[in-house]
């Protein structure tokens, strides 16, 4: 799938800068105030290349906001247009410092995303699917992750219409593009279509199982980022897991290690952590009197801040670790 080869593409420009480059006939990458950023744009029939975030020029953004700000519309539909204006950031790529955070949460979202979860039951996937895609969009910028917005059944995304309806995401794409249609110039609705058919990909490919996409990136710990492999040897083999956690303290890591370290923390965190805090206190007892070495681990999960929370420790008498941490 293209969309795969675009997103394994991103993986490795963020620790080479000179990855080779992906082949796409509609989508590149353009460079964006810098050289540590780009964005993903699309290639048009009637107009020089766009970015793909900028699909609301090619139709009159006034008259459909008029439109969808009255009945029988509702104001979540309103929000929609927003959520396919920053969707295409999934893709884009921007090396800078400050943006590590959302590089990190992002990859680990999406492997989580394209992971199959049934095993845990057809509920929970649901539900820590639902709760992650609505993160990642959160992080990207769109709306108040506390809402849901979003919600996944069945790897099938949908939107919350209003308070009572729900409707497939594809499918509101299309009812969109047949508004959008209506207020734009007849030499666009190629590009638009070219456009929208981008989109929908994009939403593909976030929810379509693909266990091995991620594996591009080279490391050896890098299998204990799926979560069936993480949850089963964590069940089966404890100290094997905070083995692993241990050795990511190593100073001799590259900056891929580390990425892969935190997000298979990451996987510690969201997986067994979140829901039942004091598991924290078998990989105390894994480090025995080693405080040093389980302070800093303690550190690099609640540093993280994801769905972790240095409050959840405190009634687990870790008070001479917790003091410690900003």
């Amino acid at each position: 799938m293209d969309i795969t080869k675009i997103y394994q593409y991103k993986l490795r420009k963020l620790f080479n800068p000179r990855a080779l480059p992906f082949e796409h006939d509609s989508l590149f990458l353009q460079s964006w105030d810098g050289e540590l950023d780009e964005v993903i744009s699309v290639k048009l029939k009637n107009k020089p290349a766009l970015y793909l975030s900028w699909w609301n020029e090619l139709f009159n953004l006034q008259k459909v906001d008029e439109i969808i700000s009255d009945e029988p519309y509702d104001q979540n539909y309103y929000q929609f247009f927003s959520f396919l204006r920053i969707l295409p950031n999934l893709l884009s790529i921007n090396r800078t410092e400050n943006f590590y955070n959302k590089n990190l949460f992002s990859s680990y979202i999406v492997s989580q995303l394209k992971s199959d979860l049934s095993f845990l039951g057809k509920e929970k996937e649901n539900i820590y699917k639902t709760e992650l895609i609505n993160y990642l969009f959160y992080d990207m910028g769109f709306a108040d992750f506390y809402y849901h917005y979003f919600i996944v059944k069945d790897n099938k995304l949908y939107f919350r219409f209003s308070s009572d309806e729900i409707i497939k995401v594809d499918e509101l794409i299309n009812t969109t593009y047949d508004l959008v249609l209506k207020y734009s110039n007849e030499k666009y609705y190629d590009d638009l279509n070219i456009i929208k058919k981008q989109q929908t990909e994009i939403i593909k490919f976030l929810l379509e199982e693909d266990e091995n996409f991620i594996f591009t990136l080279e490391d050896q710990y890098l299998i204990y980022l799926s979560p069936k492999k993480f949850i089963k040897t964590y069940k089966n083999d404890t100290d094997k897991i905070f083995k692993i956690l241990v050795s990511f303290l190593s100073k001799d890591q590259s900056a891929l290690n580390v990425f892969v370290s935190k997000i298979i923390i990451m996987n510690y965190n969201y997986y067994i952590l979140k829901n039942n805090p004091n598991e924290i206190l078998k990989l105390k007892a894994f480090c025995r009197r080693d405080n040093l070495k389980f302070f800093l681990l303690l550190k690099l999960i609640i540093d993280l801040h994801f769905f972790v929370k240095k409050e959840d420790f405190k009634e687990l008498h870790l008070e001479y670790y917790l003091f410690k941490i900003n």
